[in-house]
């Protein structure tokens, strides 16, 4: 859970946030937006039909990009000869994928996988046909969360016992008072220079419980001082109490334990400057990274402020740069930075076939920014005019 997805949210809050994340190819948490947005829902559902139908399909969207995620990870493993481990991220990704092509091509590496194994004379336990699901939901979903944490943590995490299982579950469902209650016990089994702190602090943050989650954070950070995550919670926790400084003098305490700086964590400065009314100050601390070493993020968040300035030039010119450095590398430039920079040419005037030709070949190349894409081409067919190509655009919206 990312630094600013710990409040209890509405199902349509929960949305946003995982439509954000999947601008930003982040398919495990957005997935897990979702399936919390779904939870909202249920029992709910009597006049939120079209809701509850669009978050389900985003979800299922989800579960097939994770799918094929899992797919190319599975081929890479299997070239160097990783064959167990290959096997299992097939299995995962038989349970997820919905379209026919990933499951053909799931099924033909999982051919080539079995022959491999044969003729090396190694067996597995693969009773089961791919596609049916060997572990229950909830082992699905933890094993998706696991795998969006680092190698280290996730490894440690599949390790603790059933109650941290549960615990870490109910959290990322917005299940808190159960959260608290497993992961209070995983707590007792596992120790304090365990994770279980981390997450019961996140669990105890969203009941209110604000003094035990902090307890439990400053516990877990001495025991884990350059833990990103661990840092953001209780600069978060600070921030919502309205303690600005205190959440900086925090974080500025950590960073002095750290060898390098996270990208998170110089974006986490850059915030709290803002916040405190130091904009200058954080515009010259993003800079500095930025013109040390360029990364997309810092980037975009340096394009946001300066938007907010009215320095439109500027935020334009930083979204330049990210475009054109993943031009040069032959990457695909992240579908954030790409709506963004197309909708700053939008409200700068341009209505230009370009402009549309550029919204539409997004929509194709990432179905997810599609409903904003119709709606940006829907309004620039308004502006010049043409209400018939306005309204069909505008429809594709619903």
């Amino acid at each position: 859970m990312g630094l600013f997805s710990l409040f209890v949210k509405s199902p349509e809050d929960l949305e946003k946030k995982g439509d954000a994340l999947v601008l930003s190819e982040q398919f495990g948490p957005a997935r897990t937006e979702y399936a919390k947005a779904l939870e909202k829902l249920a029992g709910n559902e009597a006049g939120q039909e079209t809701l509850l139908s669009r978050i389900e399909e985003k979800y299922a969207g989800c579960g097939e990009s994770l799918a094929k995620e899992h797919l190319e990870n599975a081929g890479e493993l299997y070239e160097s000869g990783i064959d167990a481990e290959a096997h299992h991220l097939l299995h995962l990704a038989g349970q997820l994928a919905t379209e026919d092509e990933t499951k053909k091509a799931i099924a033909e590496l999982m051919e080539q996988l079995s022959s491999s194994m044969a003729e090396e004379g190694d067996e597995w336990d693969d009773d089961e046909p791919l596609g049916e699901d060997p572990y229950t939901e909830e082992d699905q979903a933890f094993e998706a969360l696991c795998m969006s944490l680092s190698e280290a943590q996730g490894e440690a995490y599949v390790e603790y016992c059933d109650a941290f299982r549960d615990g870490y579950n109910a959290l990322n469902t917005g299940q808190f008072v159960e959260a608290e209650e497993a992961l209070d016990e995983a707590l007792a089994e596992h120790g304090d220079s365990s994770y279980v702190p981390l997450e019961l602090a996140a669990a105890c943050h969203n009941l209110g419980k604000n003094e035990k989650a902090e307890r439990l954070l400053r516990t877990f950070l001495a025991h884990h001082p350059s833990h990103t995550h661990g840092v953001e919670l209780l600069c978060h926790l600070y921030l919502e109490e309205g303690e600005p400084q205190k959440a900086l003098t925090t974080l500025d305490e950590n960073l002095g334990a750290m060898s390098d700086t996270p990208v998170e964590l110089i974006l986490l400065k850059g915030r709290l400057l803002s916040e405190l009314g130091e904009g200058d100050a954080a515009e010259t601390w993003l800079f500095g990274h930025l013109n040390n070493q360029w990364d997309d993020n810092i980037a975009f968040f340096l394009s946001s402020i300066k938007k907010e300035k009215g320095d439109v030039q500027e935020a334009r010119k930083l979204l330049e740069t990210s475009l054109g450095r993943c031009t040069g590398c032959g990457k695909r430039p992240p579908s954030h930075i790409q709506l963004t920079y197309a909708n700053l040419l939008k409200e700068d005037g341009d209505t230009s076939v370009s402009l549309i030709e550029r919204y539409l070949k997004l929509a194709v190349e990432d179905p997810s920014t599609a409903p904003y894409a119709y709606q940006a081409v829907s309004e620039i067919y308004r502006t010049k005019g043409d209400n018939t190509e306005a309204d069909r655009y505008a429809a594709m919206v619903e």
